[in-house]
């Protein structure tokens, strides 16, 4: 299976989703090796989930343990759906298959402090919506 990068950026950490099936392949592979996933569910016309893909980066690049994902609802349209995503960006912080935490919107503070979090062993908090 082909893994291509977001558009634009070079030797990128964010592994770009192109199927439901690589979505399932990912997320299994990260549940497995205790690993937690940050999902980032945008769209290519979307001007505030394009303005997030450089701090999306930048935490990719800083945190290796934690495996990033970009998902273009417009391109697999049934993860997003199942995910509940009615906004873009909308990010989601998954450990064992479970989403633990949900940020709608381009909020960086915000992101920073649920990836900085995500790396610390004892946040382990679900929060349901």
């Amino acid at each position: 299976m082909e893994i291509q990068q977001p558009r634009g950026v070079g030797n990128s950490k964010v592994v770009k989703v192109q199927s439901e099936e690589a979505w399932e392949l990912f997320t299994n592979q990260a549940s497995n090796e205790g690993r937690p996933v940050v999902a980032h569910f945008g769209a290519s016309w979307c001007v505030t989930s394009l303005s997030m893909n450089y701090k999306f980066e930048e935490l990719a690049q800083t945190h290796p343990e934690i495996l990033f994902l970009y998902v273009d609802v417009d391109d697999i349209q049934s993860v997003s759906s199942k995910y509940g995503v009615k906004a873009m960006p909308t990010f989601f912080l998954i450990k064992n298959k479970e989403v633990v935490r949900k940020i709608v919107g381009a909020n960086p503070d915000e992101l920073k402090k649920m990836v900085d979090a995500s790396a610390d062993p004892f946040e382990t908090q679900i929060v349901v919506e």
